[in-house]
């Protein structure tokens, strides 16, 4: 019986052009691994499964970022700077209807479940690079996002986003 990690190095042995057939769930799970883990079975089972136990509790969101409007740039804090989904499902059916060709990000919620808004701290407010590692930074709750602040980034601020679940 395969587990995910077979599945992770029988996909990533395959040509870049025959590339097919991975999850997204595996993929992203292991990509959340530093690049020497990504080898280790272990590891990289232990990643698959704790991100599925995170979907599960609700502590996960999709993310897309939607900084430009007729090419002027929107800017953190901005209500339609990004667009938070409760689940792939509705990303994809969002994504279906305003921008096919556009890209979710799936983020760990810190804090607590997700409800109906999430906080969010971006690393950097001018970064572009949403599915890097670090990126930003996701809250269940306002005093999630003021307690990690005051303890990581005491000049920060965090920006309440709605989760759609289209």
């Amino acid at each position: 019986m395969t587990d995910a990690f077979d599945r992770w190095i029988e996909w990533a042995k395959k040509s870049p052009d025959k590339r097919s057939g991975l999850s997204s769930e595996i993929h992203a799970a292991v990509m959340s691994l530093p690049k020497e883990q990504r080898a280790d079975r272990q590891r990289v089972n232990a990643a698959v499964e704790h991100q599925a136990e995170l979907r599960r509790s609700r502590r996960t969101a999709w993310v897309y970022l939607n900084d430009y409007q007729q090419g002027t740039r929107r800017n953190v804090g901005d209500p339609e700077w990004v667009k938070v989904f409760g689940c792939e499902e509705a990303a994809s059916r969002w994504l279906d209807r305003h921008d096919p060709e556009g890209v979710v990000w799936e983020y760990e919620i810190e804090g607590g479940r997700r409800e109906s808004s999430i906080w969010i701290y971006p690393a950097d407010n001018r970064s572009r690079e949403i599915g890097a590692r670090g990126w930003a930074k996701l809250f269940a709750s306002k005093e999630a996002a003021e307690n990690w602040l005051e303890q990581n980034a005491p000049t920060g601020k965090a920006w309440a986003y709605p989760v759609m679940d289209e």
